[in-house]
């Protein structure tokens, strides 16, 4: 880019030689006698050097560098000051007054180009060294805003593994990760493969209900996200060719959705809306949602890891249903609850009536066979909230939340319809066995206050259902 040079010198001929040699070395010039034709020329361009000629008519040359230096956005052009031969005192004043350098007339054109050429370099070589330091500024302020996101997202993968059981790990996330990752709204879904399902892991979405379910639809941006295995930024949703679901929900119509890989294994899906900040694209939100979910795969594949071994331990290997120890503390616990709330709570006890002859029969294989089959019928006929669980050899026991008697008797009428009596297919010559049951029910707390007692009271109305006959359900 050609220079700008600005001559101001009251001499019609100085400035036309001036001029001249200027544009023949390349440069661009513009000129001015006095200092109200000098500031029309700063107005109308950039000027990267100045000749002033301190013999002015009017305001000195002493004066106009004062003022040219005291001015913000002229203060950083060198001045060459021009002039017949001074006092040395006028030439040390005009430098103090911030003249770069000093030429007399008649001028020697080969030292003025020499000057020129020298200030324009230094001028070019302090631009450099300001954009250089803001550019390090810039740098280190880059450095110092990830070194503290990284500081934050190990204090936030730290706490993060500190909590390894599902409850208590959504909790963590439902209170923090909106906060951290600089949006108000999230998603977190794991997928179940063989159901061909996203289910709800956790959420801070108000609309959105605890054990939500969203079939793996082709046309959805988390169905493309988890085939592609990478993650989608969006500013414009609505538009997009994904399936709309629920937009009147969001203020905005900025998506990130990201698969949640842990090794090579995707174990959910992250869905993020609404950025908290109106400037997000310069705030690293769409860089710290990709790096935090990376943490989140990890660390909530090992919570689900956790969670099944932890359910393998509190379920009965051969029925599935609950074994007795996780029973008596789910009762305990549920005893408590009754009691703080006033509510009643119900516990049958099971059995199989003539257990041993099937087994002395037809072998401990098909009697197995009876027992897993007595374990489906429990499952199908209790609720979501009932506890059933194999209390020992072909007994099993029931805790019913919110329960009285009269419920415990329907839902007891209800599993011997679907079980006690019925044909069960087995491979034996003939086919099939018939079983009958007998069931005993108690109550909390208008039997009794004490779970120990509780579960005998139900034991004990049990035997009566034996002794009365048996295939037959007794409340106490």
């Amino acid at each position: 880019m050609k220079k700008t040079i600005l001559i101001i010198d009251d001499d019609y001929d100085s400035r036309n030689i001036l001029k001249k040699n200027l544009q023949a070395d390349g440069y661009r010039v513009k000129s001015g006698k006095n200092e109200a034709e000098a500031m029309k020329a700063f107005s109308a361009g950039e000027v990267h050097l100045i000749l002033l000629d301190l013999m002015l008519e009017g305001t000195t040359g002493f004066d106009l560098c004062k003022k040219i230096k005291s001015e913000k956005d002229m203060a950083s052009i060198p001045i060459i000051a021009v002039s017949v031969p001074q006092h040395e005192d006028d030439i040390i004043r005009v430098i103090e007054l911030g003249a770069a350098d000093f030429i007399e007339k008649p001028i020697n054109y080969r030292i003025l180009s020499a000057k020129i050429t020298s200030l324009l370099a230094l001028k070019d070589g302090e631009q450099t060294l300001r954009e250089n330091r803001e550019k390090l500024l810039g740098l280190i302020e880059y450095t110092n805003t990830q070194k503290d996101l990284l500081s934050q997202e190990a204090e936030f993968a730290q706490k993060l593994n500190q909590v390894l059981d599902a409850e208590h790990k959504k909790e963590f996330i439902r209170q923090s990760l909106s906060q951290f990752i600089g949006a108000n709204l999230f998603s977190l879904f794991t997928i179940v493969e063989n159901d061909k399902i996203f289910s709800l892991f956790v959420t801070n979405h108000p609309d959105i209900p605890a054990g939500y379910e969203v079939p793996i639809n082709k046309k959805s941006i988390m169905f493309e996200a988890f085939k592609k295995k990478t993650y989608i930024f969006l500013q414009d949703y609505s538009s997009s060719s994904y399936q709309q679901t629920g937009r009147e929900k969001y203020e905005t119509d900025v998506v990130c959705t990201v698969p949640l890989v842990s090794g090579d294994q995707i174990i959910g899906v992250l869905n993020v809306n609404d950025p908290g900040m109106e400037d997000y694209s310069n705030s690293d939100f769409e860089g710290r949602i990709v790096r935090v979910s990376r943490h989140l795969a990890v660390s909530i594949h090992n919570t689900l890891l956790y969670e099944k071994v932890k359910d393998l331990s509190m379920r009965d290997s051969m029925t599935g249903l609950y074994n007795f120890r996780h029973f008596v503390e789910t009762l305990r616990l549920e005893i408590a609850k009754a009691e703080r709330y006033e509510e009643p709570l119900s516990c049958i006890m099971l059995d199989i009536d003539n257990f041993k002859d099937v087994n002395d029969n037809h072998g401990h294989q098909v009697g197995d066979m009876v027992l897993k089959e007595l374990a489906r019928s429990v499952s199908l006929s209790v609720r979501s909230s009932d506890i059933p669980a194999r209390y020992g050899g072909d007994e099993f026991i029931i805790v019913l939340p919110r329960t009285g008697k009269a419920l415990a008797n329907r839902i007891a009428l209800r599993l011997m319809d679907l079980f006690s009596g019925k044909d069960i297919r087995v491979p034996i010559k003939k086919g099939s066995v018939k079983v009958t049951l007998s069931i005993g029910i108690a109550c909390f707390p208008q039997d009794t206050k004490n779970m120990d007692e509780l579960m005998k009271l139900a034991d004990d109305a049990l035997y009566r259902a034996k002794r009365e006959g048996k295939s037959r359900i007794v409340v106490t």
